[in-house]
């Protein structure tokens, strides 16, 4: 499975006595957070401390992005320095406080969640190996599938995830591709590892 070979090489590349940063970046809806999660799950398995950072708790709001004429493919949608100053002080072994964002409501929620110094720190984000962001990374990953494939699997996203009508998804759906080829795309070749999703939930390791 490939996040059993995925958990091989993080281990490998283990700093030890300090925060190891896994990156894991992408197009929106291809699985990141998914296979954070199954990545984070064996890794406390193995009694090693792991959280999981994802770059959408700094995501401005939704109103306020269309305001800003902003896409989440834009690094300027996010808190950027909050980003970056919750990163160093994890680095440096200091707990942070944020607000996961609800993807339904378009809004950060009210309520902080506390996240501890681990040893191990996933990290996902479609802006996760943002060049500001990659001097405390140890491991980049990158997530990626044909265009077709991405689209849909977008369009998908939008109706049931974010609560799009039909006619607006459409209406955003190329400039939303174009900007995720522009912006987050060129990530891949920064990457040390690459996946691939052939189809829905079926990835595998280039």
């Amino acid at each position: 499975m490939i996040v059993h070979k995925l958990l091989a090489e993080i281990l490998a590349n283990r700093k030890e006595n300090e925060l190891t940063v896994v990156s894991i970046c992408g197009a929106a809806d291809l699985g990141k957070s998914y296979i954070s999660k199954k990545i984070s799950e064996l890794l406390t398995e193995s009694n090693i401390k792991t959280n999981h950072l994802t770059m959408d708790s700094y995501l401005l709001d939704r109103e306020m992005r269309k305001k800003k004429e902003l896409s989440g493919y834009d690094i300027e949608a996010y808190n950027q320095k909050e980003v970056l100053k919750d990163l160093i002080a994890l680095k440096n072994g200091e707990s942070i406080n944020f607000k996961p964002y609800n993807h339904n409501k378009g809004t950060s929620g009210l309520i902080f969640s506390e996240m501890e110094p681990s040893d191990i720190l996933i990290f996902d984000g479609l802006h996760s190996m943002h060049p500001s962001f990659v001097p405390y990374v140890n491991v980049t990953i990158f997530l990626y599938t044909k265009d077709v494939l991405l689209k849909n699997i977008r369009s998908e996203a939008d109706i049931i995830k974010r609560k799009y009508t039909t006619d607006y998804s459409k209406s955003i759906s190329e400039s939303e591709f174009e900007l995720y080829k522009s912006n987050v795309y060129p990530y891949k070749k920064q990457a040390d590892y690459i996946i691939y999703l052939k189809d829905k939930w079926n990835y595998y390791l280039e």
